[in-house]
């Protein structure tokens, strides 16, 4: 599309009522919103791919870190890979592929401060920003190098394998010589865990979960990304060596609303553990290192990026709730172009 031709109603996804629970698509409507105009320093941006993240559930009705409270009518936080339609601040062009906070809209005007021009190597889409070099791939790059630690035959174990930030963990894993399992919730997810992302072993979240970690990591598990809900962490923290890393990276059954997570103490001492919580805007300093690494290993075909792809804007409800409901297979991203 010409940037200079601008869609003759922008559209918005607003919340329509708190979930309770796992999100419903019935909780959000698909809404027609003016254009407003466009001030001094900021830019007009045209969504061409949305991010949908775990963390955007525990903004609906409640806080999560920096990002306000979404009631009923408003628009729930989400970055978007887009394309400048206007511009009234210096160094940002108009038809530039643009990073910004847009949230769930179709257009957004925002400030051209907190607007990053998307670069990725020859051959990856510009999605990617949004995964493997975005967020989710800076959260999963941090948790490797500072929290994780894997050496070269240690067993790291990765919960939510097959999702944004655990796929990019277990490859890094894999490729720093340890042996990955991965944990996952469906025959579907298990087929790609033991594909195209090379995990040594892959086992079963639910009943038969303690059973078949016991016959994967026989000599116990050296670190441990948890993203997942208090029954595999519960497993998990009984099967850890001596002097294991644990990062606490994703709580997706608390965001749903289910009890508190806690942690087995006494796992934590017998194993003589390190526990550590991962927030990734503490690690903001590695983004250059991140980008630079996994975009080369993405360049090289070392790494792959899995997407679960939706198209178009009144896509996102049902996008967002098969998310929250632990469907999703890959970075979660609806195509609005």
């Amino acid at each position: 599309m010409d940037p200079q031709q601008q869609p003759s109603e922008p559209m918005a996804v607003v919340l329509a009522r708190v979930p309770d629970g796992v999100p419903t698509p019935e909780d959000f409507r698909v809404e027609h919103v003016a254009r407003g105009p466009l001030a001094d320093g900021q830019v007009r941006v045209a969504v061409r791919s949305l991010s949908l993240d775990p963390y955007q559930r525990s903004t609906l009705g409640g806080r999560h870190l920096g990002d306000a409270p979404v009631g009923p009518g408003d628009v729930p936080p989400g970055r978007s890979v887009g394309e400048v339609l206007e511009s009234q601040f210096p160094g940002i062009a108009v038809g530039q592929h643009v990073l910004a906070e847009t949230g769930w809209r179709s257009e957004a005007v925002v400030g051209g401060a907190g607007v990053t021009p998307v670069s990725v190597p020859d051959g990856v889409p510009l999605s990617a920003a949004l995964g493997a070099l975005g967020m989710p791939g800076l959260t999963a790059y941090a948790a490797h190098v500072r929290q994780l630690r894997p050496s070269a035959g240690e067993t790291v174990v990765i919960g939510s394998a097959t999702g944004g930030v655990g796929a990019v963990a277990g490859q890094l894993a894999r490729l720093a010589g340890a042996r990955t399992v991965g944990i996952v919730g469906s025959e579907e997810k298990a087929k790609l865990a033991d594909g195209p992302l090379g995990y040594d072993v892959v086992v079963r979240r639910g009943p038969g979960l303690a059973d078949e970690l016991a016959e994967a990591c026989p000599d116990g598990i050296d670190a441990y990304l948890h993203l997942g809900d208090q029954e595999t962490l519960d497993v998990v923290m009984e099967r850890l060596a001596i002097g294991a890393r644990v990062s606490l990276c994703g709580l997706m059954d608390q965001y749903n609303g289910s009890a508190p997570t806690r942690l087995r103490a006494g796992a934590v001492m017998a194993a003589r553990a390190e526990v550590v919580g991962m927030v990734v805007f503490d690690h903001a300093d590695l983004s250059a290192e991140h980008v630079a690494r996994v975009g080369e290993l993405l360049a090289s075909g070392e790494l792959v990026s899995l997407e679960d792809r939706y198209a178009g804007l009144d896509q996102t409800p049902a996008a967002f709730a098969r998310l929250m409901g632990g469907q999703n297979v890959g970075k979660v991203v609806v195509d609005l172009d």
